[in-house]
């Protein structure tokens, strides 16, 4: 089959718009969610000069969903003064192995916002925006009442 100039033209033509499409569905899904995300963190009694980004927002493949995971100053400050008090020693370290399988404690970077142990994620999906906080690895159920102890360390505890 030869190729003709008209041929081309629909091909690049073709090209093009399997490109050009999903790109503007994904930017215009993308801005939804941000702002949606946005307006929840506000509602939610965040301020922005408050707000440190640990994950800006970004599609989860797996869940097919917007996130975004943030920590406080406050927080930072709390998490900082917790780890500090003498009775809380043990939560202040990472627990690692070498690789002999030998048991390493290191100690946490309490100024390093990728290092918190205390932070809320937002999820933005199909036009509704969920929050759940995780504190020392435990997630913070807003219905369940066995984590209170948890929540009630947040600056912004979790709500129903």
């Amino acid at each position: 089959m030869k190729f003709t100039k008209k041929s081309w033209g629909i091909l690049a033509l073709t090209i093009i718009c399997m490109i050009a499409i999903p790109a503007i569905i994904f930017t215009t899904s993308k801005a939804k969610a941000s702002t949606a995300i946005d307006k929840k963190i506000a509602a939610y009694g965040i301020p922005a000069d408050d707000i440190i980004d640990i994950s800006k927002l970004g599609y989860d493949f797996k869940s097919g969903s917007y996130g975004r995971i943030i920590t406080t100053k406050k927080d930072m400050a709390k998490w900082k003064a917790y780890l500090e008090n003498p009775k809380h020693e043990e939560d202040n370290y990472y627990i690692t192995y070498d690789k002999n399988n030998k048991q390493i404690r290191e100690k946490k970077n309490t100024n390093d916002p990728q290092s918190t142990d205390w932070y809320y994620i937002f999820r933005y999906d199909r036009g509704e925006v969920t929050v759940n906080a995780s504190v020392f690895g435990n997630w913070i159920d807003p219905t369940g009442s066995e984590m209170k102890e948890f929540s009630s360390l947040l600056s912004y505890p979790v709500k129903k």
